[in-house]
């Protein structure tokens, strides 16, 4: 529990930041002057006033921030000041600066997925085991091992893209994929379907979107095959070599490599028998002990499982790409909640979000990032819905000053603000309400 709070903590804070970084930086390009960056809400716990003017402030409330700028409809300007303030800025100024926030979010996420795939993406192929009966996906003929390719033509690399485009599906009249289909023996050839979703319907808390499609997906194949041996480990000194096949440890067949694991896991010494160029050997492993008393054998398997490094551009290229996938998939998520499809049952809160912290970051650090990119970019989508209090809301008073050629009225605004305040504290006590029941 603490790890998840810690790990929420982290995750609104870096994303606070760089939200409220963005407004920062172009209300500073326009030459209007911030007096406050505040991260978190509520009493200042920490403050640093720079030679600017602008105080930061970290607050004790993590979960929001602002940044609060020279702003005539709030403060008295004195003929100095006119020209630094946001309201005596052009429309397309303020614009910019508004929109500022929600762009940092979409550009974080760029760049997290852009460090994912420099650095080495595990893919492997999405394939089916079976297809369960009486359901969607049962109305075709989906040979098993089929691999999956695109859904609604979107391309699908993991089981978790297969679930996100599930999910955007729903309310749709029927859905198109394709896969892969080699049952033959011939060459691959790609294979398309439409399947009738029109009354497909599923609780998304419950329910696997993949499963509620009637989808098995087939588990990643791991083959007891030396796929790598790590320099001055267990695994060498005990002479093994890269193509051994493992046939067996201790007097018993090999079962598994989760068993395998276990064994190796208890640090005590261990007899493999191995297949090396079609004769079987025996040879004594005799495990490193971690600190925390588990052992280590330094070997790792062969499996269907890839590690694709992109190139500098490749990688860039590709991070834009999954931006674009990911909002549009959010957006559509979004459409899904206004219009009924989703029910409010759905909204998950700041409980949800920890636990999901923790769990991810559990996984590893890729894990992790990939969490962390996909909230930076419901965060940026969220904060361009019309609603006033939220950065959409500003942009629509702008567009209403652009029409009319005058600006609304302070008063018509703040009773604005108090609607939209209103608004998005019942959506949060609902999201909170939900996350309660969910313990």
């Amino acid at each position: 529990m603490l790890w998840s709070l810690l790990l929420f903590v982290i995750t609104m804070s870096i994303l606070v930041t760089i939200h409220e970084f963005g407004h920062f930086c172009v209300a500073r390009l326009c030459k209007v002057r911030v007096e406050c960056f505040s991260i978190g809400f509520g009493k200042k716990l920490w403050s640093y006033k720079f030679l600017s003017g602008t105080e930061l402030v970290i607050a004790m409330i993590p979960l929001g921030g602002y940044v609060k700028m020279l702003d005539g409809r709030a403060t008295a300007l004195s003929s100095n000041n006119e020209k630094f303030a946001f309201d005596q800025k052009k429309i397309w100024q303020r614009a910019a600066i508004i929109l500022a926030g929600p762009f940092a979010n979409f550009v974080l996420a760029l760049l997290i997925y852009w460090v994912i795939f420099l650095t080495g993406a595990v893919t492997y192929p999405v394939k089916i085991k079976n297809v369960i009966p009486n359901t969607p996906a049962a109305t075709v003929a989906i040979p098993a091992d089929a691999e999956l390719k695109t859904i609604d033509n979107v391309k699908v690399e993991t089981w978790n893209d297969v679930n996100l485009a599930l999910i955007s599906a729903m309310g749709k009249a029927n859905v198109t994929f394709s896969y892969i289909d080699s049952t033959d023996g011939s060459d691959q050839k790609e294979v398309k379907n439409s399947v009738d979703i029109s009354n497909w319907h599923f609780d998304i808390e419950k329910d696997s979107a993949i499963t509620a499609f009637g989808i098995v997906p087939k588990k990643l194949e791991i083959y007891p095959i030396v796929s790598k041996i790590v320099s001055g480990s267990a695994a060498e000194q005990a002479g093994l070599r890269v193509g051994d096949k493992i046939i067996g440890y201790n007097n018993q067949s090999y079962v598994d490599w989760n068993d395998f694991s276990s064994t190796i896991k208890k640090a005590q010494a261990m007899v493999l028998e191995i297949n090396r160029e079609d004769k079987n050997i025996y040879l004594k492993l005799v495990p490193t002990v971690k600190k925390n008393g588990e052992g280590v054998a330094g070997l790792y398997p062969t499996s269907d499982a890839r590690v694709v490094q992109y190139g500098f551009l490749e990688g860039f290229n590709k991070g834009i790409a999954q931006t674009v996938l990911t909002t549009k998939l959010t957006i559509r998520s979004l459409y899904q909640l206004v219009t009924g499809v989703i029910g409010l049952q759905h909204l998950s809160g700041p409980i949800t979000i920890a636990k999901s912290a923790g769990q991810t970051a559990s996984y590893g650090l890729t894990s992790y990032l990939y969490f962390l990119a996909f909230i930076s970019i419901s965060l940026g989508v969220i904060n361009l819905v019309p609603l006033p209090i939220l950065d959409g809301g500003h942009l629509v008073f702008l567009l209403f000053e652009k029409i009319k050629g005058s600006a609304l009225s302070n008063k018509s605004q703040e009773r604005f603000f108090r609607i939209g305040f209103v608004l998005l504290m019942v959506i949060m006590g609902i999201a909170l309400f939900n996350d309660i029941l969910r313990l």
